[in-house]
């Protein structure tokens, strides 16, 4: 977890404050002001893995920031992953994100070509947003600091892209997909997606100098990922936000390695107004294709999971934890929200009802957009206001791609048929045919 500025326009020092207000929180470890040729790199470290690593990476007219998580780089030639970045791109050229497996937004500078390229990871895990006033432009973790810049048109960089912008005409051009998904569904047994779920959290753990907490419910998600932590004997904590979940199913989860919170007016007060103070407006977009369902009125602040999430990130932070294992895109992956045509949700697209040609419904509206997207953001802009980095097993590209290939009647088979075979497959309890919690 870091943010990245990267700006031709004039940052006056006495403002540069007020516009890394919010950028600040997502890297408190250190700050670095670079500049080059007319254009000032600004990045905010999270160190949690490797050697301590200001950024940006600069190689002779080269310069490079990434924020995030790049989990394909070789430990016995680089001491830290953004070190993998400036090698990638001369060996692939601008095509090279589509060389790395990891959750990142990132940006590169080529002077001598005049050349920017930037990228976010298949599915936007995190924030990039995009300006171009005439020949001025700004990239950016997030929006505010764009618009105190002065921009007026920004723009959410979309997900699975690479693009080029050209720094003499400032046109922008999208050059290809971070990963093109095959959707021929061929597979007619779980054992690839488990062994891709497994390396999913697998890469996640390891080689961590930063303990690691899971918000757990009594339902799929969160249960799968804490069953793999068991299983693989990683160190982690657990919180859950005690509502609507199953006490009997937690108290056999949790064992000694959690913590229970009750969800106290005073707590969630507290929670709220930290968001309120520390991060950027940010109205959610979730809708149906089916539907003319939508919540393009609801505001992150005010949103109870927001709110949750935020309590949730307090204790961790208290506790010293600054590594979330999020559960987040199972949802809109494995179920859409609904089981055998049945929405359970209204924004559901499809009722979790899988056709037997998949290009007839991919991508569907939350597979990227919509509640990804939403809830996307609510991960990262909470845990980032609290300095946590925030990770994704159920989005590594290997367990979305084993899904797809999964033949249409095995992904009908059960509600979130991967993860309900999953925990049965290692007898862990859950609360089966429910959409509960985190």
């Amino acid at each position: 977890m870091c943010s990245i500025l990267l700006t031709n326009r004039k940052i006056i020092q006495s403002e540069f404050d007020d516009i890394n207000f919010y950028l600040k929180f997502r890297g408190p470890d250190h700050t670095n002001i670079y500049e080059k040729n007319g254009i000032t790199f600004v990045h905010n470290l999270l160190s949690i893995c490797g050697e301590f690593t200001p950024q940006p990476f600069v190689d002779a007219n080269i310069v490079a920031m990434h924020n995030g998580e790049i989990y394909n780089f070789d430990r016995s030639v680089y001491a830290s992953d953004g070190y993998c970045i400036i090698p990638n791109y001369k060996q692939h050229g601008i095509y090279f994100p589509k060389q790395l497996d990891g959750e990142f937004a990132l940006c590169l500078v080529d002077f001598n070509k005049n050349l920017l390229v930037f990228s976010t990871d298949i599915f936007r895990t995190k924030p990039l947003w995009i300006a171009v006033d005439g020949n001025d432009f700004g990239l950016c973790s997030y929006r505010t600091p764009l618009e105190k810049l002065g921009f007026s048109d920004v723009r959410k960089v979309p997900p699975n892209s690479i693009f080029t912008m050209n720094l003499s005409t400032m046109l922008i051009e999208k050059v290809d997909e971070v990963y093109t998904f095959d959707l021929n569904q061929h597979k007619t047994n779980f054992d690839d997606w488990t062994k891709a779920f497994e390396n999913s959290i697998k890469k996640r753990t390891i080689f961590n100098r930063e303990k690691i907490f899971v918000g757990l419910s009594s339902g799929y998600d969160s249960g799968s990922i804490v069953c793999e932590l068991n299983k693989t004997n990683v160190n982690y904590h657990t919180y859950t936000v005690l509502g609507k979940e199953n006490q009997e199913v937690l108290n056999l989860r949790v064992k000694d390695k959690g913590t229970f919170i009750t969800p106290t007016s005073e707590l969630y007060e507290r929670a709220h107004k930290y968001i309120v103070d520390n991060v950027e407006r940010y109205k959610y977009t979730i809708c149906s294709s089916s539907s003319d369902y939508n919540e393009f009125w609801l505001d992150l602040q005010d949103d109870s999971g927001s709110n949750g999430l935020s309590i949730v990130c307090e204790k961790a932070k208290s506790d010293g934890i600054k590594i979330y294992l999020s559960g987040a895109g199972a949802d809109e992956i494995f179920s859409d929200y609904g089981f055998n045509g049945h929405k359970i949700y209204q924004h559901s697209n499809f009722g979790g009802l899988f056709p037997e040609n998949l290009s007839d419904i991919f991508p569907w509206n939350s597979f990227y957009g919509s509640s990804m997207e939403s809830y996307l953001a609510k991960e990262e802009y909470v845990s980032g206001a609290y300095g946590i980095e925030g990770r994704y097993p159920f989005l590594d590209r290997e367990v979305v791609q084993e899904f797809l290939w999964l033949d249409h009647r095995l992904k009908n088979s059960e509600y979130k048929s991967v993860l309900d075979h999953y925990l049965r497959l290692n007898n862990y309890p859950y609360v089966k045919n429910q959409k509960i919690g985190f």
